[in-house]
């Protein structure tokens, strides 16, 4: 037996091969997609993902939010993964020598082959007196003969067998079998042979030949369409792709979810997009369905421009949003980063995930919000839930599970038991659906109670474990078995005894998941009084052993040592010494690993802690690992970076204000670096900028100064320079610093030192005092530093800085400009209001005269 996957290559026969043998049919190309896009189904491809691109988080519609009990299998499904081979979707290409039936002994006889497929007599057959095999009227149609000779030419000739063979079926035309075990590979093989020859009529052929079978016979050649457009694509034939895709579209288009695949599987080729390759081919395509797959797919990839342009074409063509949980992360990024694009009444219904929502602005006074409202009123509590009989109702096959599900809600039940859970869990197809259900329970108000037979259904379900978590559904161990560890000792040894393998493994597994969320606890308990020690290396070293393995950090942990800094910042008079800002910069570093985010406002205080002590090359060195991070830098889920939940958009951030210990949010890198709401212009704002240069005039260049935040003198080389030499790298690592800001902080900082008016403030008047260089000299040192003019030439400069008041503020010169373009507004509304009124008086005149004209005219006749 040999695998048919094998390539193409120039066989000389030896000597015959002895003996029963399998084919040697093989395809000369083979389909190389992309590992996660065509060998996953398409809930394994966009379906949630934790932190990598193989975990599964704990509802598919809230893959974008970073929970601490997410965090757990980050690296280990990761691996995984990576070490699991990749299904294959294709249909088995192995082809043994039965299945060529009375022909198999042909197989072993070369010198008959090579007479046999003298189609044109042109060689052995020259001298073969009786008609060949594929001649004779009973060997009509048989498509093991012509697969015997097909494997013969391309062991002996490689593509030009396959080409030969081509020669004479064409002529031919007595083969139109696609339902034999031969028939699949015998055309792929004679279709991928004419895509690698360099002969176009080749593949012309084959076309009029497909359509000469679907005509007459009515039977497709099997992948023609996907099999030519996918290599016009992988080899970017931009105009043939359209012109194959047009031609075969008629007759040979595969159906939706076969399109849907390929354009997935090319979706993160740039070029093909560029060209609008791939939008063509979706807008010509007789049937659309692509929003639930292709959206997705590229977000999950971080690839959010992308989606964003494809979802116009989607909007455009009228595709809306079918299963809410696969789109809900990248249109609650949609809403929260570009609200301009407005969102229509389906997708706002998803984003609710209560497509009835959106149907009408009234308010939904159901039966559970009325009855909630009176029980609160008259003191009447909700009823106790009974979770056998719970267990029951959510069993019974008369009522579905949303109904189910629905029904309870309805009688003000806010928690259900494992058995319940266990119930519902029966009912589900597989773990993604399991991790759906219970989503939808949260959707509706219900929580499961927190049990460790709980714990185990969601650790199966997020690792995927479909075989084990069945295993435990089906069980008849009660789920307080789990509860109770003498219980599942004397199990383990009883199961051991009588050789219950499955029995044994699931208890060993929830033993340990038990021993995970015990070592959570007490990881996080003993960081919590190693940091209130102010013990850096002993909370570094549990950080860095929690990471290794994989436990997460709690919200409430990550929550105080925010918490803490802000403290000891307004405790130490709004100023870090060196001790207190190494050691929280050393533990935001380490969070930064485990993808833990930090507050924005965090690192601005490190920021402004470090320029105001003068610590000008530490400040280098931070500010571009926090580009780096924001713009380049890996983290645990591809494509993304997380950010916290302080730092997202007022309308990303209202819809997640009830999620308990939400840790934050993963958003795409691909955000425009001038996006008014990217990370870095909100960690680089104005006020940032500002107290940077500053603090750099008031160490001052030319000569050393000591403040009483740093006894340290500064260094020889200008502070000055320094700082504006890091705004030009930051510049020039994407980070949207305009020069025009930098200008105007500069020459408000000269203002301060050169202009007549005294300074108003200490740094202002620090400035003035250390300073020793005159206005010429310090314009050059700034333009020099910047790497080319940043200041108004001296006359112009030295104007301003007589001119200008001391204290003005980028937002406050914004808003003067403001004021003045509104001004400036009404005055050319005003404007065109008097010319349209004078134009309109002016009009009316023309009339009245032209009227007085036609009366007297009419008078005269």
């Amino acid at each position: 037996m040999r695998l048919a996957t094998r390539v193409l290559r120039d066989v000389q026969l030896k000597r015959p091969l002895p003996g029963r043998r399998a084919s040697h049919l093989r395809p000369r190309l083979q389909p190389s997609c992309n590992a996660r896009v065509c060998s996953s189904s398409t809930a394994h491809c966009y379906g949630i993902r934790r932190l990598s691109t193989a975990s599964l988080p704990a509802a598919v519609a809230d893959y974008d939010l970073i929970h601490p009990e997410l965090l757990l299998p980050s690296r280990a499904s990761t691996e995984t993964a990576a070490a699991s081979p990749q299904p294959d979707t294709r249909s088995s290409l192995v082809i043994e020598s039965r299945d060529f039936n009375r022909w198999a002994a042909l197989l072993s006889d070369p010198a008959r082959l090579a007479v046999e497929s003298d189609f044109f007599r042109e060689g052995p057959a020259k001298q073969w007196a009786s008609r060949l095999l594929v001649d004779k009227f009973e060997n009509h149609g048989d498509l093991a003969l012509w697969g015997s000779l097909l494997d013969f030419q391309m062991r002996i000739n490689g593509p030009a067998g396959v080409a030969h063979v081509w020669r004479g079926l064409w002529g031919r035309k007595s083969l139109h079998d696609v339902s034999s075990p031969l028939a699949e590979m015998f055309w792929r093989v004679m279709l991928e042979g004419a895509l690698m020859s360099d002969d176009p009529s080749f593949l012309e052929n084959i076309w009029v030949y497909s359509e000469w079978m679907y005509d007459l016979h009515q039977v497709r050649w099997p992948h023609l369409y996907t099999t030519i457009i996918r290599h016009m694509l992988r080899t970017h034939q931009h105009e043939q792709t359209l012109k194959w895709h047009i031609r075969l579209m008629r007759n040979f288009y595969p159906g939706p979810h076969e399109f849907s695949s390929i354009i997935k599987e090319f979706a993160l080729d740039k070029e093909l997009y560029q060209l609008h390759t791939l939008p063509t081919l979706y807008k010509t395509s007789p049937v659309k369905g692509l929003y639930d797959v292709l959206l997705p797919y590229l977000f999950d990839h971080g690839e959010s421009s992308s989606a964003r342009t494809w979802r116009r074409h989607f909007i455009r063509h009228g595709e809306v949003p079918l299963i809410p949980a696969p789109v809900k992360p990248f249109l609650r990024f949609l809403k929260g980063y570009y609200p301009d694009d407005t969102l229509t009444p389906e997708e706002a219904a998803a984003l609710k995930f209560t497509p009835e929502s959106v149907q009408s602005e009234v308010p939904n006074l159901t039966r559970e919000f009325v009855n909630r409202v009176y029980g609160r009123t008259f003191g009447i509590t909700v009823k106790n839930y009974n979770d056998r009989l719970g267990a029951k109702w959510f069993a019974s096959s008369w009522v579905s599970l949303d109904g189910a599900i629905a029904a309870v809600s309805a009688l003000g039940i806010e928690k259900i038991g494992p058995l319940s859970l266990q119930s519902i869990a029966l009912r589900t197809e597989n773990s993604e659906d399991t991790l759906n259900r219970i989503s939808q329970l949260r959707e509706h108000g219900i929580s499961v109670l927190d049990s460790n037979y709980y714990q185990l259904v969601l650790h199966l379900a997020r690792k995927k474990d479909n075989e084990l978590l069945y295993d435990l559904l089906r069980s008849d161990l009660h789920p307080d078995v789990f509860d109770d560890i003498n219980l599942q000792t004397r199990l383990v040894n009883s199961a051991k005894g009588i050789s219950d393998w499955r029995t044994m493994r699931l208890l060993l597994v929830a033993r340990l998941v038990v021993f995970q969320r015990s070592a959570r606890e007490i990881a996080n308990n003993v960081l919590r009084v190693s940091f209130q020690q102010r013990n850096q290396d002993g909370v570094l070293n549990i950080l860095e052993d929690m990471k290794s393995r994989n436990i997460p950090l709690n919200f409430e942990e990550a929550e105080h040592i925010y918490q803490n800094l802000i403290d000891d910042y307004n405790d130490s008079q709004r100023i870090l010494t060196a001790e207190p800002s190494a050691f929280y910069l050393s533990i935001f570093r380490q969070l930064r690993t485990m993808d833990v985010p930090v507050p924005l406002s965090h690192w601005k205080l490190l920021i402004l802690n470090m320029a105001r002590q003068g610590r000008f090359r530490d400040l280098e060195r931070l500010c571009v690992e926090l580009v780096d991070m924001y713009r380049v830098a890996p983290s645990q889920r591809p494509g993304f970076v997380p950010l916290h939940i302080w730092d997202l958009p007022a309308d990303m951030k209202g819809p997640l204000a009830d999620v308990e210990n939400l840790l934050g949010v993963y958003i795409p890198q691909d955000i425009w670096i001038g996006h008014s709401k990217h990370p870095l212009r909100e960690l680089f704002d104005n006020k940032v900028l500002t107290a940077v240069v500053e603090s750099a005039f008031v160490y001052s260049p030319g000569q050393g100064f000591s403040s009483k935040h740093s006894p340290q003198p500064a260094r020889s080389q200008p502070h000055i320079a320094k700082v504006i030499r890091l705004l030009r790298l930051l510049r020039e690592r994407g980070v949207w610093i305009a020069s025009y800001k930098i200008d105007f902080i500069v020459t408000n900082c000269l203002v301060n030192i050169y202009g007549p008016r005294p300074p108003r403030t200490n740094s202002a008047r620090s400035m003035r005092a250390v300073n020793v260089l005159p206005l010429q000299q310090m314009k050059t040192l700034v333009d020099i530093s910047w790497g080319r003019p940043l200041l108004k030439p001296l006359d112009k400069l030295a104007m301003i800085v007589h001119t200008r008041r001391p204290g003005a503020t980028l937002d406050t010169t914004k808003r003067k400009m403001e004021q003045i373009a509104r001004e400036q507004q009404k005055e050319e509304d005003r404007r065109s209001f008097d010319e349209s009124e004078g134009q309109k008086e002016l009009k009316q005149q023309q009339d009245e005269e032209d009227k007085g004209f036609y009366d007297h005219f009419r008078d005269v006749r």
